[in-house]
């Protein structure tokens, strides 16, 4: 019976092993020789460590779950744990004994939760750690500490004799104690969630002295007050990270002194000069000088980042005097704010370029210095200035060239590509100035990403004498590119344009987002045959452009917020055979569909393709201008759309009676071929009498109500005889006394070329208006009249006067719009009829 019950018991234990470990994802990988078990519990929504996993687990992920409390022994049955993670819970407490069991941890990661340094971390919490090579704890003090002095909890880390790399928060004034002194193997140090006030000599003196990496970053709350030996405990440090700490770039290197002479492999002063501590010792506007660059000079630095610090000038042998500038790999100048003008300025940059024979990223870019100078401003060296002076020749070595969003229209500046050069990445979008990168001609260069975004013009001039076969990612966005797209098939800049891309044989990434396209070139991408990405997002195309389905490897096709009503057929079976062949993300949020009858194949599309689509919901436009998705079309078909078949029934009807009529009528006119002929011939030849000997005295004469006075002489007359050029005659105007009223009407209308009748309320009770449309049907029996033409206004052809009805059938009718947008279209109509000139 006892066996029976544990037997049940042991049962149950395991089912409940299983439905835990199901809540994670446990995986096998092999690593270095080495089989890994990670178990991905991440956002599960755990409350406490599960218990029920495979003891034999070398990786647990516990990130984004709802732990607030670590208990004793939470971690016992995971012996073989060489990597944890409780990062983004809620942490605040965590037992003296929770990490008993994990010798074998290498890699601990607790950051972003609320656990305070001071009180958590007690001598004995990290007693089993004794593996540990790396601690992340930042971002768990949520608010600047108020205290004088913040003391680190020393004696709990002094246990961890392993480790190499530890990451923490950093309160306004530290105390690190002598417990630090045990962390001997301690190689890098980060500092990123940062209060920083003071930067004392004796911070960083209990620090093992084989750190090589410090990372004081995002210090911008507080201005650093810094002592010039806050670095003196590192003497073997190789990289050096201060980006975005407000501490003035004077104050960053003077600390550098304990390095002159040495190598460093990583300096990154960027973003140093807040200019929300702007004063006069340190100011924002800062001019680099020779005294500031006494250390940095002399040391042998291989990555240098100077960006973001408010440099509008330098002295001379000053910010670009290296003692050994063969050293310099990575140099980053962007968004500061001086120019190298013509003079020692031009001329220590080209020194520099040519001494710098590993420099292989140069970037000089987002630099706003000054807009347009007339001559007069720089009148000064024009008598000495030769071309030659603006040529700066790069290194061969540079692989980089960034010179974007520079606002610098003083001088010319010519960046010179040579033959044999290493550039790879060359970008000049959105710059003003009067830079220009050139490339010499008549060789090959090894450039693969182009960005060229804002300029429509830039490499349309010397495209003939480079080859640039090797490009595989061409940025060219918010360029205005529909000035060249949309030219004549025979403009200079188009032909330019299409034989630059006929070089880009290897294009993989091109993205013309942004430029008001609604046509492509016809074959611009026909010498393009690896495109895999391609985005012209943010146009205004119609219709997707028959270039893209000529190619047959696109992966990824943005057509988002563009003019689109539909997917052309074409288009979609494309695209069905490019996800069936690679995958295909195809983006279309943000576009005019319209959800008819001509487009439920599409609608359907949409919600069956396995196209990857970013939406399957996209909002689209009934005929009765209401805006639903396209999921709501597809689920309400039926509904919506019910009159489609009977329409398709009706179209295919009336194609079979429009078909038969046209062949009945085609048998009736060949049979009275002869007869009609003659018929015509007769008509012919009364036009031509009547044409040409007939004179009239007017080309129009109006028949109108009294309450049409008003738009007559404010919109008719002045559009006639004013803009068109047409005599008419008006019986208010043109009729004078002493001569029978009706007899002058009689005599107008039999000398008018055309007559118009504007159909008002009052028009049908007019006596004069009866009269004149009497008259007119005698004209038509004498032939006399081109075109009779009617305008409604304000009435129904159900209220026209019977006598218009009996002339009916030659009347062009005209029902004038109330809405004032179509007006120039009624208006056209009309000027068609009555002008023999104009040209329609």
């Amino acid at each position: 019976m006892y066996n029976y019950r544990y037997q049940i018991v042991q049962g149950f234990v395991m089912l409940l092993s299983l439905v835990y470990a199901q809540e994670c994802n446990i995986t096998v990988h092999d690593y270095l020789s080495e089989q890994v078990k990670i178990a991905d519990c991440s956002k599960r929504g755990f409350r406490e460590v599960p218990q029920a996993l495979p003891r034999d687990i070398t990786v647990l992920d516990l990130r984004g779950n709802k732990l607030r409390h670590i208990s004793n022994f939470s971690f016992e049955s995971y012996s073989l744990l060489h990597n944890l993670s409780l990062a983004k819970n809620k942490l605040h407490i965590i037992e003296e004994h929770a990490f008993y069991g994990l010798g074998r941890l290498k890699f601990l990661n607790m950051s972003d939760n609320i656990l305070n340094l001071r009180y958590v971390y007690t001598p004995e919490m990290f007693l089993p750690l004794q593996n540990l090579i790396n601690l992340d704890i930042r971002r768990n003090i949520p608010n600047q500490p108020t205290v004088d002095l913040y003391h680190y909890p020393d004696q709990a880390f002094t246990v961890l004799k392993k480790l190499e790399y530890l990451a923490l928060d950093m309160a306004p004034n530290p105390s690190f104690g002598i417990g630090f002194q045990g962390l001997k193997n301690l190689k890098s140090l980060t500092f990123e969630f940062c209060f920083l006030k003071y930067l004392r000599g004796y911070t960083f003196e209990n620090f093992s002295s084989n750190v090589d990496e410090l990372k004081l970053t995002r210090c911008h709350l507080n201005f650093l007050e810094v002592e010039n030996n806050v670095l003196v405990p590192f003497p073997n440090i190789t990289k050096i990270y201060f980006d975005e700490s407000c501490m003035h770039l004077k104050q960053a290197l003077n600390m550098l002194s304990p390095y002159s002479g040495k190598t460093i492999e990583i300096m990154n002063f960027r973003g140093l000069n807040c200019p929300i501590f702007n004063n006069n010792e340190y100011p924002f506007a800062l001019t680099v000088t020779k005294d500031m660059m006494k250390y940095l000079k002399t040391i042998c630095v291989e990555t240098l980042d100077l960006s973001d610090n408010g440099i509008v000038d330098f002295d001379e042998n000053s910010l670009l005097s290296f003692d050994r500038p063969e050293c310099l790999k990575h140099l980053y100048f962007k968004g500061n704010r001086f120019a190298f003008a013509n003079g020692r300025h031009m001329d220590e940059l080209k020194t520099f370029f040519n001494k710098s024979v590993a420099l292989k990223t140069f970037d000089y870019s987002f630099i706003p210095v000054r807009y347009k100078l007339s001559a007069n401003d720089f009148h000064h060296y024009a008598q000495d200035y030769h071309f030659s002076n603006s040529i700066i020749y790069l290194p061969r070595s540079l692989e980089k060239l960034v010179l974007g969003n520079v606002l610098c229209d003083d001088i010319p500046r010519l960046f010179f590509i040579r033959r044999g050069s290493n550039l790879t990445y060359l970008d000049v979008s959105f710059s003003y100035t009067n830079n220009a990168v050139v490339y010499e001609g008549n060789a090959t260069y090894k450039t693969e990403t182009l960005v060229l975004d804002g300029h429509f013009h830039v490499t349309l001039y010397t495209i003939e004498l480079v080859n640039f076969i090797n490009v595989k990612y061409l940025l060219w966005r918010s360029a205005k590119l529909f000035y060249i797209m949309h030219g004549r098939s025979n403009d200079m800049f188009l032909k330019r344009f299409i034989a630059l891309f006929r070089k880009f044989e290897y294009l993989e990434h091109l993205d013309m987002s942004d430029n008001d396209l609604y046509i492509l070139p016809e074959n611009l991408l026909i010498s393009i045959d690896h495109l895999s990405e391609l985005s012209l997002s943010k146009n205004l195309f119609q219709s997707i452009p028959s270039e893209i389905i000529s190619q047959n490897h696109i992966k990824v096709l943005d057509l988002s917020n563009n003019l689109l009503p539909t997917v052309d057929y074409e288009t979609r079976a494309w695209a069905d055979s490019m996800n069936q062949k690679h995958g295909l993300y195809f983006l279309l949020h943000g576009n005019a569909f319209e959800c008819n009858c001509d487009n439920l194949d599409f609608i359907k599309w949409i919600q069956e393709t396995k196209v990857n689509l970013d939406n399957r919901s996209f909002k689209c436009t009934l005929l009765n201008g209401t805006v639903i998705t396209v999921l709501e079309a597809y689920e309400n078909m039926h509904d919506l759309f019910s009159p489609c078949r009977n329409s398709i029934w009706l179209i295919v009807s009336s194609t079979l009676l429009g078909t038969s009529c046209i062949v009945a009528v085609i048998f009736l006119l060949y049979s009275r071929r002869w007869n009609i002929a003659v018929f015509f011939y007769r008509i012919f030849r009364k036009i031509v009498e009547k044409k040409y000997g007939k004179k009239y005295t007017y080309d129009v004469f109006v028949s109108y109500g009294g309450d049409c006075i008003p738009w007559i002489k404010k919109y008719f007359i002045p559009k006639l005889e004013n803009e068109w050029k047409l005599k008419i005659c008006v019986k208010d105007r043109d009729f004078y006394g002493g001569e029978s009223f009706y007899d002058a009407e009689a005599k107008s209308i039999e000398n008018s070329r055309h007559v118009i009748f504007l159909l008002t309320p009052i028009f049908k009770v007019s006596r004069d208006c009866l009269f004149e449309i009497d008259r007119v049907k005698h004209e038509i029996s004498m032939q006399n009249i081109e075109n009779i033409i009617v305008i409604s206004k304000d009435i129904t052809l159900k209220d026209i006067p019977e006598g218009l009805t009996h002339i009916w059938n030659y009347v062009l009718f005209i029902q004038w719009p109330e809405n004032c947008n179509d007006h120039d279209l009624t208006w056209q109509k009309l000027r068609k009829w009555i002008s023999g000139d104009y040209l329609y």
